[in-house]
């Protein structure tokens, strides 16, 4: 099991991130991740799999060849990928590569925009489903400049 002593450079809300990103994944909850669980994961955040070389990443991080990716080889890999810098050290800052690579999770199609669509899809990955309305109202939110 994956805890922060086992990572100190990991602040405690990055493991419950990265902890969360692989439990949605780990779809039938053998605390494993398969290919196919990966692949399924990359469609529904609508990504496009051959987009990414999937076989790559397996080979990096099943370190035990096992054909799966337990959790603290999910760390590891997105440590090894760097993933997982630490933050700053202030409260509520996070790693300018860390918020690049979360952005780039929700913006699906690569236009640098998040939009509702992409947001719902996501949490809906993620086991949170909410209207379009709740959807645009957080999207207003938290855009800044129109």
């Amino acid at each position: 099991m994956t805890n922060p002593q086992e990572y100190p450079k990991l602040t405690e809300s990055q493991l419950v991130n990265i902890k969360d990103q692989f439990n949605a994944m780990d779809t039938d909850r053998d605390g494993t991740i398969t290919e196919s669980e990966f692949v399924k994961a990359l469609e529904n955040a609508n990504r496009t799999p051959g987009d990414y070389d999937t076989l790559k990443f397996f080979s990096e991080a099943d370190r035990n060849k096992d054909g799966k990716i337990t959790l603290n080889e999910f760390v590891e890999a997105l440590h090894a990928m760097g993933l997982t810098q630490p933050s700053s050290g202030v409260q509520g800052k996070k790693d300018p590569k860390e918020v690049d690579a979360i952005f780039r999770q929700f913006d699906a199609d690569g236009n640098g925009y998040i939009s509702a669509k992409e947001l719902g899809a996501i949490l809906a990955s993620q086991g949170e489903h909410l209207t379009e309305d709740d959807l645009k109202r957080m999207i207003n939110e938290a855009d800044t400049n129109g």
